[in-house]
């Protein structure tokens, strides 16, 4: 994987500062901003742009934080960007005329009557995987797919896996891969198609060719049995349906409000323009406020932890419209029948052994199973790059190493973020070099691209 230079060395945990008095001082910011999230720019101009979105942001975030409202906004990977651009970035819901296609319909969930949980939360029932980062790749509807798919899969057998978002980008032909698409339709290319774990088919952020037919299945074709859809505008229907499972809700999401949501109970008018799918994973109440539980797919530096809380009991299409899709999940049986097997292909002649991998984080490649072998533009070799997505990088070193393990790196084709050494002329594991790249540079190790190939990305597909 290559990363570019210009999304090289955001400072691990540095706070975003602001002057004493009532004025932001967005020059600081601006500094701290850029240094956390890996912000370089092409040229004078665009900084400057820039950098005026930026202080129109922080004065949206300093004008909702002082109202001491239900919820906080803050400066989070966004801030660089206005309303519009956000939304035509991150988003991507796309509506078809005919909802769900041929797609067995199992039903409505209307609500029954019955006593309900006072609160459901399925992340910590065992059935919500990880928050996923999709991107700038408009897959948002594929996300909220594996999110419906990978609960009902574990509610039916008791086992949580984690599904391909990338499957459906590639295979999905009734959907746009990163032009857009629909959970209905991708729920009905599931019930035709065995569906990928997300270890065997992983997600890169941008549309390919289709490989399913080589990876690892996850849900059997057969699983997906049908669909049922929930009643729109009722909030007991859907809090009677997340008793059972989590539901794919669609919501509008390109509001700055959305946009740079940081915590507590969001109820800010943020409109019912369906143009983004999630996944609601639970409900419950925080004070006097209730709220519905949402899980996004912008990563874990978004908002609260990847997950933002919707007021519940607004009423109507609720709030963010995501009572209005209408919302949907799929019904998944645990003991699909059989699906015939392709022919195995013939064995390929044995390679070679590979070197056996390292034994601490950092090392030259092969790499540990939680690494990415990684070049990045404008610095020469390669080297094994911890995810640091959700996760602190990795302190274990090779012996003798001075250099410091820190999360600089971004894909910003898929968001997804990774640890390097940094160091400074120096420092490095035996058999690195130090390649400055501006005041700092990454540990590399010249000669690791002959032990293994290594996927390249070229600078137009990875934004600054």
């Amino acid at each position: 994987m290559m990363f570019s230079k210009s999304a090289l060395f955001a400072s691990v945990g540095a706070g975003l500062a602001v002057a004493a008095d009532s004025q932001p001082n967005y020059v600081v910011m601006w500094k701290d901003f850029k240094d956390t999230y890996g912000k370089f720019y092409n040229g004078v101009d665009e900084e400057s742009m820039r950098f005026n979105v930026f202080k129109a942001n922080v004065d949206i975030i300093e004008a909702v934080n002082t109202r001491n409202l239900s919820y906080t906004l803050g400066v989070n990977q966004f801030a660089d960007l206005s309303a519009d651009e956000f939304a035509a970035q991150y988003t991507g819901l796309r509506k078809p005329e005919k909802i769900w296609g041929d797609l067995p319909y199992l039903g409505r969930d209307t609500y029954s009557g019955k006593a309900l949980e006072s609160s459901i939360d399925w992340t910590t029932r065992g059935a919500v995987t990880p928050v996923k980062n999709q991107g700038h790749c408009g897959s948002c509807w594929s996300f909220s797919t594996t999110g419906s798919l990978e609960g009902a899969w574990e509610v039916a057998t008791g086992n949580l896996v984690s599904f391909s978002e990338q499957q459906f980008v590639d295979c999905d032909k009734g959907d746009g891969g990163c032009r857009g698409g629909l959970m209905d339709t991708a729920f009905k290319y599931a019930e035709k198609n065995a569906i990928c774990t997300e270890d065997s088919y992983a997600y890169t952020g941008r549309a390919g060719t289709c490989r399913a037919s080589s990876c690892t299945v996850g849900l059997p074709k057969g699983g997906v049995t049908g669909y049922k859809d929930v009643e729109t505008d009722n909030e007991q229907a859907l809090m009677e349906a997340l008793n059972k499972n989590p539901v794919s809700i669609a919501i509008e999401a390109d509001k700055s409000t959305f946009q740079l949501y940081k915590s507590g109970v969001l109820s800010a008018n943020c409109g019912t323009k369906l143009d983004h799918g999630v996944l609601a994973v639970g409900y419950g109440t925080d004070g006097d406020k209730d709220y519905w539980k949402v899980k996004n797919s912008w990563g874990a530096t978004w908002g609260d932890r990847g997950y933002i809380r919707l007021q519940r009991g607004k009423g109507g299409a609720g709030e963010c419209g995501l009572l209005s899709g209408p919302p949907s999940y799929p019904v998944v049986s645990g003991k699909p029948g059989p699906s015939p097997s392709p022919p195995a292909p013939p064995a390929p002649p044995s390679p070679p052994s590979p070197p056996s991998p390292s034994t601490t984080h950092y090392e030259k490649p092969p790499c540990q199973s939680d690494e990415t072998i990684a070049q990045v533009q404008g610095a020469s070799g390669s080297f094994c790059a911890p995810s640091c997505d959700t996760t602190a990088c990795p302190t274990d070193v090779p012996p003798g190493t001075s250099a410091k393990p820190n999360c600089v790196l971004q894909d910003s084709g898929t968001g997804s973020q990774y640890c390097a050494l940094t160091c400074f002329l120096g420092g490095c594991p035996t058999g690195a070099t130090c390649n400055m790249l501006g005041l700092r540079g990454i540990c590399t190790y010249p000669d690791a691209t002959t032990h293994v190939k290594i996927l390249q990305l070229s600078p137009g597909e990875i934004s600054v």
